[in-house]
């Protein structure tokens, strides 16, 4: 619409205000014939009914009815009717992008997608879900912030990786509150989808191993890789240990595994930036799970155990990793620069660069569904670890979801009870067992896997 010019203005808002006091003269109208006298007028009138309280003489077509209401139309559109005084310790927050979610047209999926990374349908499931843990009860003392604006203010903040005092005020909170709600919603989405992160029970297992042998690489649980979260300088620790020489920045190392569907099965943040893949993974659960035979060895009770193909040399199941990790019986890593190299170490490696790329894949998509790890922040280490879950949790959910219908269905959960829980050692003594580690037998789990995995290249071809 074009800018009015002051003269337009003044003619537009002459042409409202007769509108405007044509629809109060028919508005007096009918109240009279409904009370049967002119109760309203004296009140808009001075004592001669004749006059207004302007002092003037009605029109002749006129019926009497005063133009009081003209007065403080006048007074509110020349801006002359006194504001209340303002308190000055209270930071003004108009809420405005909570209110932008509240729409009901045919563009509220593309609004959500813009602010939330997600559809309303899969804004409004994870809602009910949450929802209850984070209703809170109305006190004397205020009224609790409603559980889907603290929901979309932690998704908000989450997806776009702004700061509290640019994002409280626009969902119309304070930045303590901010705080506290992003806290509150991680916690809850922990809890209502406990089991949705882990290597899941045998047919989920199963289901990965075929699709992981498809490809040619037979048994493999998944693939593993860290990655830099860029952040300031952590004030409560030594900044040298998260400045990486490698970029000259401050980071928090992650290691995640994932699957060819880009979902997680295994996570572990917080590392210094300086530390590198080998070191970080001998720090984490699932090493010490690896080596005490929890993870990544045959069950005798998996009913799929016979549908799978036996290689010699390589039992059980593996990690693909690149040259940053150790050579292990459980993870298999390219050979890379060797003294010999011979033309199936190479074509070996190709196989294994092309098939481990979908955790780079993952990364990438991880930092822009969730621009908070991507960009630069002040960071909380302890309250990030527990952002850094929930957002893993919520990758996952989405990755499972898809486009669904508003019918809220139970999701399952990733542990499957034909098998036994991802995080519980079967072994009573937790002793570690001997050929899940060791340099000399990754190499040989290579090298039978080196075989195996040109051997059925070379089918593919002939095929």
């Amino acid at each position: 619409m074009p800018r009015l010019r002051s003269r337009q203005r003044e003619e537009l808002t002459v042409a409202v205000m007769a509108v405007a006091r044509r629809m109060a003269e028919d508005a007096f109208q009918s109240l009279d014939v409904l009370l049967g006298c002119r109760t309203i007028r004296p009140l808009l009138l001075g004592p001669d009914l004749n006059h207004t309280v302007f002092g003037g003489q009605e029109d002749d077509d006129d019926s009497g009815c005063g133009r009081l209401w003209l007065l403080l139309t006048i007074l509110e559109i020349c801006n002359l009717l006194p504001r209340r005084s303002p308190r000055w310790w209270v930071m003004r927050r108009t809420a405005g992008l909570w209110n932008d979610l509240q729409i009901a047209d045919d563009a509220e999926n593309d609004h959500y997608i813009g602010l939330l990374r997600m559809r309303r349908s899969m804004f409004n499931r994870l809602l009910r879900k949450v929802g209850p843990l984070l209703q809170k009860q109305v006190t004397r003392w205020r009224v609790p912030l409603p559980p889907g604006k603290r929901l979309a203010y932690a998704l908000h903040r989450w997806a776009h990786g702004d700061s509290h005092w640019h994002r409280c005020s626009g969902y119309g909170m304070g930045k303590t509150s901010g705080l506290r709600a992003i806290r509150e919603v991680a916690e809850a989405i922990h809890a209502s989808y406990p089991n949705v992160v882990g290597f899941g029970g045998f047919e989920e297992r199963h289901r990965r191993m075929t699709e992981f042998q498809s490809l040619g690489f037979p048994n493999a649980w998944g693939c593993i890789d860290c990655t830099h979260v860029y952040v300031d300088q952590p004030r409560s620790k030594d900044g040298d240990d998260y400045c990486s020489g490698r970029h000259n920045r401050f980071s928090i190392v992650a290691q995640l595994v994932v699957n060819l569907e880009l979902k997680i099965l295994d996570f572990c943040y917080g590392f210094p930036g300086t530390v590198g893949d080998g070191w970080a993974l001998k720090n984490t659960s699932l090493y010490r799970r690896a080596l005490k035979g929890s993870l990544f060895v045959d069950d005798p009770e998996d009913p799929f155990l016979g549908e799978r193909p036996s290689i010699p040399g390589a039992p059980g199941g593996y990690l693909l990793g690149d040259g940053g990790y150790p050579s292990l019986p459980w993870l298999v890593i390219p050979y890379g620069r060797q003294p010999v190299v011979t033309r199936a170490m190479q074509q070996f490696d190709a196989l294994h660069k092309i098939v481990r790329s979908c955790v780079e894949r993952f990364f990438g998509v991880f930092k822009m569904r969730f621009q908070f790890f991507y960009r630069p922040h002040i960071t909380d280490i302890a309250r990030e670890m527990l952002e850094f879950r929930a957002c893993c949790i919520l990758h996952n959910l989405l990755q499972e979801w898809g486009d669904v219908p508003d019918v809220d269905d139970e999701v399952s959960d990733a542990s499957s009870p034909d098998g036994p829980q991802p995080n519980v050692d079967r072994r009573v003594d937790g002793c570690p067992l001997e050929f899940m580690f060791g340099r000399e037998r990754g190499h040989a789990v290579r090298d039978a896997l080196c075989t195996e995995v040109l051997r059925l290249w070379e089918a593919r071809r002939e095929a």
